[in-house]
C-alpha cells in the first residue's frame, strides 16, 4: 500500500524513529538542573561519547547531498565542496585543547572576559545567531529536496502546469546534449537560451512531488525542536549515538547497489569519463581547481577559530576533547570516500538526465532500495541533519541567554535563562525555514558561509596566540569585515538602479572547450562513435558567469533583448578589484572565486595587527587570567581544575615558563611529546584518506 509515494512499511519505520528520538529527549529532561547541564551536560563527556557528540555535530544529510551534487556536476573534483576540511582535521588537535581550557559557555564569553566588552559580546552572539539561520537553511532545503525525489507524483496526476514544466525540461536536456557533439542551429541556440532563463528561475523540472516542501520544514523543524529544548545536550549525545550508526548506513548503502546496476568497478569507469575521476578539475572547464580549493581551505581554516565553547567544553578533560573531536572528525573523512564514490555512480546511472543533482541521494535511494529500506535512508537522512541541529541550536541558545539577555537582565534565574534558550531555538529553525526559500543554490551558499567566517574567525585565532591583540581592533575589524561580507552585498541588490546598472550586470564570454574523450555506450547508441572508448571530439560550452553578482538574467525570461538583472548577493570585493584595474572579464569563474576569497583572507588581518598596533593594551590582569586559563589543561575533577587555574593566575612566571616565547607577547606553548605525535599522526592519517581516493577510484580503470 502506497501513501503519497511512500510504501506503508516506509512510513512505519520513519515514524518509529522520529518517535524514539522525542522520547530520548523527555527521558534526558529529567537530568537538567542548570545550565552547565543543559548547555554543556555538565562537562562530563569522555572520549567516547564526546566522539559521537563531534561526529553528529560535523556530519550532517546536507553534506552528503551535496558532495554527491558537486561530483555529478564537476567529477571527482567535486568532493573538495566538503572535504577541503581534510586537510584541516591535524589543526583540530589544538582546536579541541583551546576551546576546552578557556573554561567559557557561551560564544560570545571569550570577548565578555578577554576584551571586557559586553558590546562585541553581544554582537558576536548576533552573528552566531545569523549563521546558524543561513546555514540551516542549507541543511533544510537539501532534506526537503531529497523528500520531493522520494515522493513522487506518477504522470496521471500532473496538471497541465505540471506537464508544460517537464516536456520543457526534456527540450533542455535534448539540446544540451546535441550542442556536446555540434554547435546547435540559430533557431536551437535561441530556443535553448530561452529554456535556460527558465532553468535558472526554477520553472522547469523533471519530474513533480507531493511534497510540500513548506510543510516538510515545519514538521521537520518542530521535531528537531522538541527533543533538543526537552533534554539539552544530554539529548543531543544520546541521540547522536543512534544517528551516527544511521549516518554510516547513509553513507554506505547505495554503493552495492549501484555498482551492482552498472556493472561493477569496470562498468562505473565505462560509463563515466576518465577525466572525471581527476581529484583536481582542469583550468578549463572546472570550478575545481587547485588554486580555488586551496583559497577555500585557507578561508576555511580561519573561519573554524576555536569558538564552540558550548560543544567543545562538554569534555571531561583535554584528552577527551582531543580524542573525541579528532576521532569524530576522521570518521567523517572516512565515510566521505562513500559519499564520493556515491556521487561517481550517480554519474554513471543518471548522466544528463537530472535537472537538479541536489536531488541525486532521492533518485538512488527510490532506484535502488526496497520497501523498508527506504524508510530508514529517509530517517538516516533525517538523523544526520538532527544531529547536526541539536548540537548547534544548544550553541545558538547559549550566545542568546547568556550574551544578550543576560547583560541587560543580569538578575534572570537561570530556569528562565534555559526557557529563552529554547524560545531562541525555535526562533531560529523557523528563520531557517524562511531562508531555505529564498537560496536554491548550495554551491553559492557555501562560498557565502565561508566568507562571512572571516568575520569573526580572524579574531578568534590570534587571541589565543597574541596577547598584544586589543579590543579596539576587535571592534574596528568585525564591523569593517561585517559591511564588506553581509551589509553591502545583500544591501547593494535591494537598489534598482544597481541590479541594471551596466557595469554591474557585466559577464565573461562563453566559451567552448573542445576535448579528446573515450567514447562511451550512450556515445555509440547515438551514432557518435562506431564502437566504446573510441577517442572521439566533446565539445563543453562553459557558459558565461557574472562577475558581480552570482548570477545575472534577463529581466523577462521570454525575451533574449531584455535588461540583464544581477541576482543574489554582490561581491563587492571584486569590485574593489575592478577599480584597481584588475581585468576581470578574462578571468574563469574559479579564478573569480579565488580573488574574491583573497580578499576576505587578508582584510581583516590587516586591519587587526594595524589597530592593535596603535591602540592601548587590555587590562593586565584580565590577561593574566585568560591565558593563564588557557595555558593550564584541563582535568576531570572540576574542583582541583579550579585550583590548577588559580595557580596559574596567581603566579604568572609558571605560564611564562610553558611559552614557547617567554618574555614575549607571543602565547604558543611548548610542545610536549603528545602534541607532536598527536600531530603528526593526524597528518598521517590524512594522507591515507588522499592514497584511499586514489586506490578506490582506480578499481577496474
Amino acid at each position: 500500500m502506497v501513501i503519497l509515494g511512500l510504501h506503508v512499511i516506509d512510513w512505519l519505520v520513519l515514524v518509529a524513529y522520529l518517535v524514539g528520538m522525542i522520547y530520548i529527549g523527555k527521558w534526558a529532561s529529567n537530568k537538567i538542573k542548570n545550565t552547565t547541564d543543559f548547555y554543556q551536560g555538565g562537562r562530563s563527556f569522555g572520549k567516547i561519547l564526546f566522539t559521537f557528540l563531534n561526529f553528529g555535530n560535523i556530519t550532517n544529510a546536507d553534506q552528503a547531498t551535496g558532495v554527491s551534487r558537486e561530483i555529478y556536476r564537476q567529477g571527482l573534483s567535486g568532493l573538495w565542496f566538503q572535504n577541503l576540511v581534510l586537510f584541516l582535521t591535524p589543526f583540530y588537535w589544538f582546536a579541541a585543547v583551546l576551546q576546552r581550557r578557556t573554561r567559557y559557555m557561551a560564544p560570545g564569553d571569550i570577548y565578555l572576559h578577554r576584551f571586557q566588552s559586553p558590546f562585541l559580546a553581544g554582537l558576536f552572539a548576533i552573528y552566531i545567531l545569523l549563521v546558524a539561520i543561513y546555514g540551516g537553511s542549507m541543511g533544510f532545503m537539501l532534506t526537503g529536496k531529497t523528500m520531493k525525489a522520494l515522493m513522487v507524483k506518477p504522470e496521471s496526476a500532473y496538471t497541465i502546469e505540471d506537464r508544460a514544466s517537464v516536456d520543457g525540461y526534456q527540450r533542455f536536456r535534448e539540446l544540451e546534449g546535441k550542442q556536446v557533439y555540434t554547435p546547435l542551429t540559430a533557431e536551437e541556440k535561441t530556443e535553448f537560451t530561452l529554456l535556460q532563463e527558465r532553468m535558472n528561475r526554477g520553472d522547469l523540472e523533471p519530474y513533480k512531488s507531493y511534497v510540500n516542501i513548506n510543510m516538510f520544514y515545519f514538521i521537520y523543524a518542530g521535531i528537531v525542536g522538541i527533543y533538543t529544548i526537552l533534554g539539552g545536550l544530554f539529548a543531543a549525545v544520546v541521540t547522536d549515538v543512534v544517528q551516527g550508526l544511521l549516518i554510516v548506513f547513509l553513507s554506505l548503502a547505495l554503493i552495492p547497489m549501484g555498482l551492482s546496476r552498472l556493472g561493477g568497478f569496470e562498468g562505473l569507469h565505462r560509463a563515466v569519463p576518465d577525466h572525471m575521476f581527476q581529484l583536481f578539475g582542469s583550468a578549463s572547464d572546472s570550478e575545481y581547481t587547485w588554486y580555488f580549493v586551496m583559497s577555500m581551505v585557507v578561508i576555511n581554516l580561519i573561519g573554524l577559530a576555536p569558538r564552540s565553547f558550548t560543544i567543545g567544553g562538554s569534555a571531561r578533560d583535554d584528552k577527551s576533547a582531543r580524542i573525541g573531536m579528532v576521532t569524530g572528525a576522521f570518521a567523517k573523512r572516512f565515510l566521505m570516500i562513500g559519499w564520493a564514490l556515491t556521487g561517481l555512480i550517480a554519474l554513471g546511472l543518471y548522466q544528463g538526465h537530472l535537472a537538479d543533482p541536489t536531488m541525486i541521494w532521492g533518485h538512488m535511494t527510490r532506484d535502488l532500495l526496497g520497501v523498508g529500506f527506504i524508510g530508514m535512508m529517509i530517517a538516516a537522512i533525517l538523523a544526520a541533519n538532527m544531529s547536526t541541529i541539536d548540537a548547534q541550536s544548544l550553541e545558538w541558545a547559549a550566545a542568546f541567554s547568556k550574551n544578550i539577555l543576560l547583560p541587560l537582565r543580569p538578575k534572570v534565574s537561570e530556569k528562565r535563562q534555559i526557557f529563552a534558550g529554547r524560545i531562541v531555538i525555535f526562533i531560529v529553525l523557523l528563520a531557517s525555514i524562511f531562508f531555505a526559500n529564498r537560496v536554491d543554490d548550495i554551491f553559492v551558499m557555501f562560498k557565502y558561509v565561508l566568507s562571512i567566517g572571516t568575520i569573526i574567525g580572524p579574531p578568534l585565532w590570534l587571541v589565543y596566540f597574541w596577547r598584544r591583540l586589543t579590543t579596539k581592533a576587535v571592534v574596528v575589524q568585525m564591523i569593517l569585515t561585517m559591511f564588506t561580507t553581509v551589509i553591502i552585498p545583500n544591501v547593494v541588490p535591494t537598489f534598482d538602479g544597481m541590479r541594471t546598472h551596466p557595469l554591474l550586470t557585466q559577464q565573461t564570454p562563453e566559451r567552448v572547450v573542445i576535448e579528446q574523450v573515450q567514447a562511451t555506450p550512450d556515445d555509440v547508441r547515438n551514432g557518435y562513435a562506431e564502437y566504446e572508448s573510441q577517442w572521439i571530439d566533446k565539445r563543453t560550452v562553459v557558459p558565461s558567469t557574472a562577475i558581480f553578482y552570482e548570477q545575472v538574467v534577463r529581466e523577462n525570461p521570454d525575451d533574449l533583448n531584455s535588461p540583464l538583472v544581477g541576482k543574489g548577493a554582490f561581491r563587492n570585493q571584486l569590485y574593489y578589484f575592478h577599480l584597481l584595474g584588475v581585468p576581470l572579464q578574462k578571468l574563469s569563474k574559479p579564478q573569480l572565486a579565488t580573488l574574491s576569497f583573497v580578499f576576505d583572507i587578508i582584510f581583516p588581518f590587516l586591519l587587526l595587527f594595524g589597530v592593535s598596533l596603535v591602540t592601548r593594551r587590555n587590562d593586565k590582569r584580565v590577561l593574566n587570567e585568560f591565558y593563564g586559563a588557557v595555558h593550564t589543561p584541563a582535568v576531570a575533577d572540576l574542583e582541583e581544575d579550579a585550583r590548577l587555574v588559580r595557580d596559574s593566575i596567581e603566579h604568572p612566571e609558571k605560564v611564562e615558563q610553558r611559552k614557547l616565547f617567554p618574555g614575549t607577547d607571543w602565547e604558543f606553548w611548548k610542545p610536549d611529546r603528545w602534541d607532536i605525535w598527536g600531530f603528526i599522526a593526524c597528518c598521517a592519517l590524512v594522507g591515507v584518506i588522499i592514497l584511499l581516493y586514489i586506490v578506490i577510484m582506480g578499481i577496474g580503470a
